[in-house]
């Protein structure tokens, strides 16, 4: 089962039973329950692209670890042809027209694991890398889906953990035994945790008890999901949210590990805190540049989206609608650059795992959430009021009210009244729905905060560099 189909990965979920509540009840089955569905679509897409025959080959790769074939989602990159076979797999992602399928945590989480352990066992002397090998060959052989978060609820955020009123705001070891570990503590930002096969719980703050790492079945006694629905449709939509009741964004979750006891063999981290930093680094990069990709799909559907709405209404030919169309078209291939550029000049880990660049992808991610407000505006100017005013797909239906429609929402010649609305209706749902409010959240917070990128940028530029650079053309001893 080393790659997996969309009806196993499904079927996975059928058998695991994770506590899971939303809007204050249990939810028992997530499968058939209609506020996961969209998320679950949207992860299901990864295996969907492994078995589309023009991504077939780029979304599997030979495991070096268990000598088979397996999904590139859990391969451990080796070099930088590796990462360029994962632009190839997330620009088939974005063909299928998933804006977010979340498999890219599985890839982050991997690696910064990966490249912890080693650390670690390099400096003390322990087991936990050979721990993280066995983990990833049974992510491997199982074509999991891995998740989790690595933020903390935090508390009064002037305060360190340890100076917290409660000493739960930050995921701590609270006992540990001969056979394992207690933990205690909460995850806020866990998307997508109930449709994932195995969870994460990561703490890397710099104390002994708030520095640990392990993986744990989703299932787990004292696994607790708090859930919030996904911003896609819950009934089934012909006209409206086209985008959005498919692959709607996600379920955000808070995770929270009420004494979760985890044995030694499933701990990859704990107390180590001197050396933890590797981990930041490896999942930030990662996670980083998977934006970039991402970021890349949803601005190319951004685009078509922009020129078939000027195409209906007929203004395809106006000076400012070929502007528009042009910044799009630029800003879409600095995000491309950018991946590629990552991906081209990244770093191999003494573990052996390749990293992409970090300052790049970095660069991509805060500029990705910048444009997203001036890409909405051209979709939106280009398209009129009507992406605020026109009526639903109920009065469109009516026979009462349809006739008129037809006739007064009727665009350029040759353009069926049925196609112009649900190129509208696409427009509404990229940039005024509760979908598009979702994804402007997660595209400036998801993945890091702004000011956190920034400053790795600024901790990787050489300025001093260009000073010298300045210095010689001015001529200045």
């Amino acid at each position: 089962m080393a790659v997996r189909t969309k009806e196993e990965y499904i079927e996975s979920l059928r058998k695991q039973k994770p506590k899971v509540y939303m809007a204050g009840e249990e939810i028992e089955n997530i499968v058939e329950h209609p506020a996961f569905q969209a998320g679950i679509n949207s992860a299901a897409v990864t295996y969907e692209v492994a078995h589309d025959p023009e991504y077939r080959d780029v979304s599997r790769v030979l495991s070096p670890l268990i000598n088979e074939e397996i999904s590139r989602w859990t391969h451990l990159m080796r070099d930088e042809q590796d990462a360029i076979a994962k632009v190839k797999v997330m620009r088939g992602v974005s063909e299928h027209l998933c804006p977010c399928c979340y498999r890219c945590i599985t890839s982050d989480f991997l690696h910064a694991m990966w490249a912890v352990s080693y650390d670690i066992d390099e400096k003390h002397n322990t087991e936990y890398h050979q721990r993280v090998v066995e983990f990833v060959k049974e992510a491997q052989r199982n074509d999991w889906i891995i998740g989790g978060s690595i933020v903390d609820a935090k508390g009064d955020r002037s305060k360190g953990p340890a100076e917290q009123a409660d000493p739960d705001m930050y995921l701590r070891v609270i006992e540990r035994r001969k056979d394992g570990i207690v933990v205690r503590g909460a995850k806020p930002h866990s998307t997508a945790a109930p449709y994932i096969n195995m969870l994460i719980g990561v703490g890397v703050a710099p104390l002994e008890d708030y520095t640990v790492g392990f993986f744990t079945p989703v299932d787990t006694e004292g696994v607790v999901m708090i859930c919030r629905a996904s911003p896609a449709p819950r009934e089934p939509k012909e006209l409206e949210n086209p985008l959005s009741s498919r692959f709607g964004g996600h379920v955000e979750t808070m995770v929270v590990f009420d004494d979760v006891f985890v044995p030694w063999e499933r701990v990859f981290m704990c107390g180590e805190y001197q050396l933890a930093r590797a981990y930041g680094a490896v999942f930030g990069a990662s996670h980083a540049w998977h934006k970039c990709m991402c970021r890349w799909g949803s601005m190319d559907l951004a685009i078509g989206a922009t020129a078939l709405i000027a195409d209906y209404n007929g203004v395809e030919k106006a000076p400012h609608i070929w502007d528009y169309l042009c910044e799009m078209a630029m800003s879409a291939e600095i995000m491309h650059s950018l991946a590629l550029s990552a991906a081209l000049e990244g770093w191999k880990h003494a573990s052996g795992v390749y990293c992409p660049r970090r300052s790049a992808a970095s660069t991509g991610k805060v500029y990705a959430a910048r444009k997203l407000g001036e890409e909405r505006f051209y979709m939106q100017d280009t398209a009129g009021g009507l992406v605020a005013t026109m009526a639903s797909e109920k009065d469109y239906i009516s026979l009462n009210t349809r006739r008129y429609l037809e006739k007064y929402y009727k665009g350029r010649e040759g353009v069926l009244t049925e196609h112009r609305i649900r190129a509208f209706k696409l427009i509404e749902d990229l940039t005024a729905s509760e979908y598009a409010g979702w994804y402007h959240a997660m595209c400036i917070s998801g993945g890091g905060s702004p000011r956190m990128h920034k400053q790795t940028v600024m901790s990787e530029y050489d300025f001093e560099k260009s000073k010298r650079n300045a210095m010689r053309a001015a001529r200045i001893e």
